[in-house]
């Protein structure tokens, strides 16, 4: 069995108590080795709200300053979203930048981890970004080679979070009490972007009903996802107590955000049309530019982003690999269906691809200021459609996981359903689609009736499981098809639901 290491697929994840300091440490040393070798010369680092971030993060201080880097830090929780923004007006005047963030993102409290970025705020996972990325940083960690100690300019503490604000506003076309009228309750999950984002809506003129806006790393009410089943509902039950327009929730570093109504809460594929609109997509010369998706953004969502200019293409799920994809089509957004959004954000002459949660949010709240109908549209919608939501099953070992997995994509593709595993230019989706009545080309797209579609994957971070997803036009196909699948793995492969 290989040695074990903190590092993911997107980033490095690990449970507070499952490596000491000397691991961690040697995660830095060999980061910025790998940082050495990209000509990296200035380290941007900062944390969330999480109880372990300080420490992590004093760690990595110190071994960016023994290896004589160039290091600006912020020490007071931040959003991932506004760290990139960090590294970004960094890199203005020291374009060979590497940027870490000291996050966990959704997980629960006891977890830690670090989001890497290279010059120029470019996001990296394991095979993807410059000598492999964190497959290069991971076979440094496990190597012998050691990084000496040398002079260097040391720290530099910033904070630049009224900047943040300010830049986020004139990028979503806001001004101060522009959205005046408008009520929204944010739910932060006692995550380290609530302060911001409140900030941000209160400048914009929104009344906002406070929902676990304080960064709190004990996460009192549990993990901080809002795309985890029933998590928004307090938000949605404070909607209808007071006279809400909107409702929206953000994960513990504030790079996943959900919108909804006292109704519920809108896929994400939805929320995203009023959010694509301002994006400059809206053309009336007929002409089409690239937004990527993820496999479980649903095909009706797909089908309206066509009727505004968008030509959706596929891609696999991943922070990283979706960012690095939107600069290789120089596509100018994507969304996933577990709420990250993604944007070309321009600064001065830099231009990268990332999240902007704040940027985001204020984009749906102004074409939601134009359009009061909107939120009327957008039910309409999401009223044609039938989801499972995601479930999970694990198996007693791998070989079962991947024979279970295989034989319920059989079970579908022998009753007609197509089958995808990788995007049109021949990139691995990291799982596979099945869908029947949904055609998507170069004209736009087009759903027969008693359409369906549906995501299958193993999981990266949990032993033997599966994860399933469908949605279909109506609830009974959803319902039997669903149905389908969790007879073949429980009574056939032994399968156990799992949350």
């Amino acid at each position: 069995m290989p040695p074990i290491d903190p590092i993911k697929v997107y980033d490095a994840r690990w449970e507070s108590t499952e490596f000491d300091d000397t691991a961690v440490r040697r995660l830095f040393e060999a980061t910025f080795i790998y940082a050495g070798e990209l000509g990296v010369d200035t380290i941007t680092l900062a944390r969330d709200a999480r109880l372990g971030a300080g420490h992590v993060l004093e760690i990595a201080v110190d071994e960016a300053c023994r290896q004589g880097l160039r290091v600006i830090a912020c020490t007071d929780p931040m959003s991932t979203p506004q760290s990139y923004y960090l590294t970004l007006k960094v890199s203005l005047e020291h374009p060979d930048t590497m940027g870490l963030t000291i996050t966990a993102s959704h997980n629960p409290q006891q977890y830690i981890g670090v989001k890497f970025t290279v010059p120029t705020v470019r996001a990296i996972g394991l095979d993807c970004g410059p000598n492999g990325g964190l497959t290069r940083i991971r076979e440094l960690y496990h190597s012998n080679e050691r990084a000496a100690s040398r002079e260097g300019d040391g720290l530099r503490m910033v904070n630049l979070t009224r900047e943040y604000i300010e830049f986020s506003m004139r990028q979503a076309g806001i001004e101060p009490g522009q959205l005046s009228g408008l009520s929204v309750v944010l739910d932060a999950f006692h995550g380290s972007a609530g302060p911001e984002i409140m900030t941000a809506l209160q400048r914009g003129g929104v009344r906002v009903e406070p929902l676990r806006v304080i960064p709190d790393g004990h996460f009192p009410t549990g993990s901080p996802n809002p795309t985890s089943r029933n998590k928004m509902d307090r938000a949605v039950a404070l909607a209808s107590q007071r006279n809400c327009t909107v409702v929206t929730g953000v994960d513990g570093d504030g790079d996943r955000i959900v919108f909804g109504t006292s109704r519920g809460i809108l896929a994400a594929g939805f929320a995203a049309i009023p959010i694509l609109r301002t994006c400059g997509l809206d053309r009336s010369d007929g002409s089409t530019q690239p937004v990527l998706y993820d496999p479980k953004v649903n095909p009706l969502a797909l089908s309206e982003w066509a009727k505004i200019g968008i030509k959706p293409v596929l891609f696999r799920n991943g922070h990283s690999q979706i960012k690095d994809y939107m600069r290789q089509m120089n596509a100018v957004a994507a969304v996933e269906e577990s709420g990250h959004y993604y944007h070309r954000i321009v600064l001065d002459r830099l231009d990268v691809a990332c999240e902007s949660s704040l940027m985001t949010i204020l984009l749906f709240l102004r074409v939601l200021k134009e359009r009061p109908q909107l939120l009327d549209d957008l039910w309409s919608l999401q009223s044609r459609i039938h989801t499972t939501g995601e479930f999970n099953y694990q198996f007693a070992d791998d070989r079962t996981c991947h024979e279970a997995m295989t034989a319920a994509i059989h079970l579908l593709s022998d009753e007609g359903a197509q089958v995808v595993r990788s995007t049109l230019d021949g990139i691995d989706l990291g799982g596979t689609v099945t869908s029947k009545g949904v055609v998507i080309g170069e004209t736009g797209v087009r759903l027969e009736p008693g359409w369906y579609s549906g995501y299958f994957r193993i999981a990266t971070n949990e032993r033997s499981v599966v994860r399933s997803y469908f949605t279909a036009a109506t609830a009974g196909e959803v319902h039997r098809i669903e149905s389908r699948v969790r007879d073949q793995f429980a009574r056939s492969f032994g399968g156990r639901i799992i949350e």
